[in-house]
């Protein structure tokens, strides 16, 4: 009796040591990551001068003041993304300087954060190769994107087209 006494407390003890360090669950936990930021300088392009385009495209400026946006999705900032969980986007903007130039400083991390680009449209003077001028519509053209990691600058050039 006593040894089947001592044999259950073993198997007792046993048991419950192995339930005590066994059962220790590392957690992933679904935080952002320690975001830092990245920064993308750009050039936004139209052709409204045809004439000069004789040996080639050559590209003017977007006029001052037309609106530039970037969106990245936010699922790109967390560290371990729950499956089925809906990330929502974060959107930036800025506007286009007189040389057609623009800067956007994002969120971004150790992970790849893919930038995507759209634009207002604007209305604009093209001067035809027979130099006579029509006013048109330009337009972004969907597609345009660069990846950006904390603490890296890019440059990119936007290039509209006739809508």
């Amino acid at each position: 009796m006593k040894r089947t006494f001592k044999t259950l407390a073993f198997i007792v003890v046993a048991v419950s040591a192995l339930v005590a360090f066994s059962c220790q669950k590392k957690e992933l936990k679904n935080e952002p990551i320690e975001n830092g930021k990245a920064t993308i300088h750009g050039k936004a392009m139209v052709d409204l001068d045809l004439t000069n385009d004789t040996a080639g495209v050559v590209f003017e400026n977007v006029p001052q003041g037309t609106m530039i946006y970037a969106k990245i999705n936010s699922i790109d900032l967390v560290e371990f993304p729950a499956g089925g969980a809906n990330y929502g986007d974060m959107y930036y903007s800025t506007a286009v300087d007189a040389q057609g130039n623009f800067t956007f400083t994002v969120d971004a991390n150790n992970k790849p954060v893919t930038v995507s680009f759209s634009s207002d449209d604007f209305e604009g003077d093209q001067i035809q190769a027979d130099t006579t001028v029509e006013t048109k519509i330009f337009t972004l053209p969907n597609g345009y994107t660069e990846t950006v990691h904390d603490s890296v600058t890019r440059y990119t050039e936007l290039y509209f087209d006739e809508k």
